[in-house]
């Protein structure tokens, strides 16, 4: 066996000397040591952004809502988080959909609010809805939202909801319509597979309809475009239910592209 070389052995007993210099010295500061690196640790988080906040309000099965709760999971929304799920209906399965993956839920529907008046109590249950929508508001600004997402949401955003927002919240809203087809109406998927077969028996040709997601303004379903997505319907080739089908999947696309266009314009 070779024997060291003297300058080889200063080399081994300096490394040695230093290891031995290092390992006193952590040891005599650990607690030093480990509070900088606690401090460095909690100096990164703290630099980290903040989650943006997304408040969805549903009112049925809530498949739109599952599709953007994915996308946040896989990432494809990035560092967001549903921050609230707020339902007109206490039978949505959204609200299932919301429990199991811990999102708070609220129930905030028109039904007690119109209990006991009559129909022809024009002006009662006009009062009434103003007070269903300024309790909407009021629901909307204590889940401090960046972005509120209409997912499924089959009642009207109205002035009074609106107005009473605590800052210019982005409000977008999905329709199964392209944009000025079918405004204010909850009927749009069957309109257009009706407009579809006459066309076709009238000229021959197919219909193209779709869906969008636009920014909410006062006026129903006029709002700026933000995603469209078009669909060509032939009739002869599809029923109104496989229609409604692709229409359904092209809305949960529709849906998370456009909240994350609009997060990423915060």
């Amino acid at each position: 066996m070779t024997s060291l070389s003297s300058s080889k052995k200063k080399a081994v007993t300096l490394v040695a000397g230093s290891a031995l210099i290092a390992s006193y010295f952590i040891y005599n500061n650990k607690e030093i040591i480990k509070q900088k690196l606690l401090d460095y640790v909690s100096s990164y988080k703290k630099t980290e952004k903040p989650k943006k906040r997304i408040t969805v309000l549903i009112s049925g099965s809530g498949s739109n809502l599952q599709a953007i709760i994915d996308k946040i999971k896989d990432n494809t929304i990035e560092n967001a988080e549903i921050v609230s799920v707020i339902s007109s209906s206490k039978k949505a399965y959204g609200l299932q959909r919301a429990e199991k993956n811990n999102i708070p839920t609220t129930i905030h529907s028109l039904f007690p609010y119109y209990k006991g008046i009559s129909k022809d109590d024009i002006e009662k249950r006009a009062a009434k809805r103003v007070e269903f929508e300024l309790k909407l508001a009021q629901l909307i600004n204590e889940t401090k939202p960046d972005i509120v997402v209409c997912a499924g949401w089959l009642l009207i955003l109205g002035k009074d909801c609106l107005s009473n927002l605590e800052k210019q919240i982005p409000i977008i809203n999905l329709h199964p319509a392209l944009p000025g087809a079918f405004d204010g109406t909850v009927h749009a998927i069957d309109m257009a597979y009706e407009a579809a077969q006459k066309l076709k028996s009238e000229s021959g040709e197919n219909f193209t309809a779709g869906c969008m997601c636009h920014y909410v303004i006062e006026d129903v379903d006029k709002g700026e475009p933000i995603i469209v997505k078009k669909l060509v319907i032939n009739p002869n080739e599809e029923t109104l239910e496989e229609y409604e089908a692709r229409l359904h999947a092209t809305e949960h696309i529709a849906i998370v592209e456009a909240t994350n266009k609009v997060l990423n314009n915060i």
